[in-house]
């Protein structure tokens, strides 16, 4: 079996892959003044790079494009620019149109055109493949909303690999793990978060564990968590996998650029074909090196999108270089995500993720609570903390409720060493913490009298 979808640039040496890209991405750069209001504004008195171009460093001169600024150029009403002035294809020429998820505020739209459709069909087979998605797997295909990153793309890219496609999102949890079973379904994608409901909640809901569905691989993505060996270990025992994947991506950029392979230890880059990555300083903006243990944020370039291109867009999720050679034999980075700076909460100076706290818990008390916490906002706008950082964290079923105060308080001084943020936890018991079927989030906003 072949062991790579794209052998040429998976495996070309990265420093090579790095120079194939940018002549590229500067060719695209220099085209993007005339493509589209935007970019005429935002590259406007900015020296665009000539002749021969043999490295990306000249992409750290441009400006950098956020979320915000896409949304504002959206809210023009122009007919002729129905996906906003970043528009950079006449509107015939739209061939689909995707939405952000809104969980960060109003759902952003964006565009391909069929080549773009093509494009980002072979760079998310190529994320699937490394995965663990072969011909021969029917994958089960559980997001529910077409119109998203990961629906219509990533059943294209299923297809592309020539997967059978079971699309079965949006139904039920028992109708899916009926279909599952009936259909023979061995591959699936999902969030972490399914992942962990069924390996608790399948035998309630259907009769049966969830290791008995069938499912040997299973590729998550959409939230954090499963570079958490204890959240990994939980799935993996849960449904008798074989092989457990994490994927990412974007909808802005592309929908699956990340993908980790059979030895683990991280996500590869996947986008090489398609996208330029730079790693820089979350708060400077400054570049970093793709060396172990660097931490920082993913800005991308996309030099093959023809609808709705990014430009230095910052991803604003912060990552930590886990590698940069793999027994695999791919040669790109390895990452994790560490959280994003929409998550990021504020103790007395101190920036803390909560996905951070969550890894302290479980790194020091896997034994006694479950792999999961819930830390508690007064409204969602509260980011800085002046007190304890209030933390629920549930119990695992062995631990005697005479030794919840004991824990918390143990939980609350191992964050305090480890963070240097104050938490004020409370255990609770097995069962009462909400579980669900697609993304769980680690922050809730408490409910004011005017809510009840």
């Amino acid at each position: 079996m072949v062991r790579y979808f794209d052998a040429e640039l998976e495996t070309m040496p990265w420093t090579d892959v790095l120079a194939w890209q940018a002549e590229r991405t500067a060719t695209f750069v220099r085209g993007l003044v005339d493509r589209s209001p935007f970019h005429t504004e935002k590259l406007a008195g900015v020296g665009v790079p000539t002749g021969v171009v043999r490295d990306l460093a000249f992409l750290e001169d441009l400006p950098f494009t956020t979320k915000a600024e896409v949304r504002e150029s959206q809210s023009t009403r122009d007919p002729a620019l129905p996906l906003g002035r970043h528009q950079a294809v006449p509107r015939g020429a739209i061939h689909q149109v995707l939405s952000s998820s809104g969980t960060t505020g109003q759902p952003v739209l964006y565009g391909l055109t069929a080549t773009d459709v093509e494009m980002w069909a072979d760079v998310i087979a190529t994320a699937f493949w490394t995965a663990g998605v072969r011909p021969d797997d029917i994958a089960g295909h559980l997001v529910g909303l077409p119109g998203v990153a990961g629906g219509l793309p990533y059943a294209d890219g299923f297809r592309r690999i020539g997967a059978g496609l079971a699309w079965i999102g949006g139904w039920p949890t028992e109708r899916v793990v009926e279909l599952m079973i009936s259909l023979g379904v061995d591959a699936v994608l999902a969030t972490s978060s399914f992942g962990t409901y069924l390996t608790d909640r399948c035998e309630d809901l259907v009769g049966i564990p969830a290791k008995d569905i069938g499912v040997r691989k299973m590729l998550g993505g959409g939230e954090p968590g499963l570079g958490q060996p204890e959240i990994r270990q939980k799935i993996v025992e849960g449904w008798g996998l074989d092989v457990l994947s994490e994927i990412m991506g974007l909808g802005d950029v592309l929908a699956c650029l990340w993908a980790e392979c059979e030895d683990g230890g991280g996500m590869h880059f996947c986008g090489q074909r398609a996208v330029a990555v730079e790693l820089v300083d979350p708060a400077t903006g400054e570049p970093r090196a793709w060396e172990e243990g660097v931490r920082g944020e993913a800005v991308y370039t996309t030099f093959a999108r023809e609808a709705t291109p990014a430009l230095r867009y910052r991803s604003r999720d912060h990552v930590l270089v886990t590698a940069t050679s793999c027994a695999c034999g791919r040669t790109s980075p390895r990452i994790r995500c560490v959280g994003r700076t929409d998550d990021m909460l504020i103790y007395k100076g101190m920036n803390v993720f909560p996905s951070s706290l969550r890894d302290v818990v479980l790194q020091g008390f896997a034994d006694d609570v479950q792999p999961s916490i819930r830390v508690w906002k007064d409204g969602s706008d509260q980011v800085r903390f002046d007190g304890p950082i209030p933390m629920d964290v549930e119990a695992s079923d062995d631990l005697a409720p005479d030794r919840y105060r004991e824990v918390a308080a143990a939980i609350a001084a191992d964050v305090r060493a480890r963070l240097q943020v104050r938490v004020a936890v409370t255990v609770v018991a097995p069962g009462s913490m909400p579980r669900t079927a697609y993304k769980t989030p680690l922050v809730h906003v408490r409910e004011t009298d005017d809510d009840q």
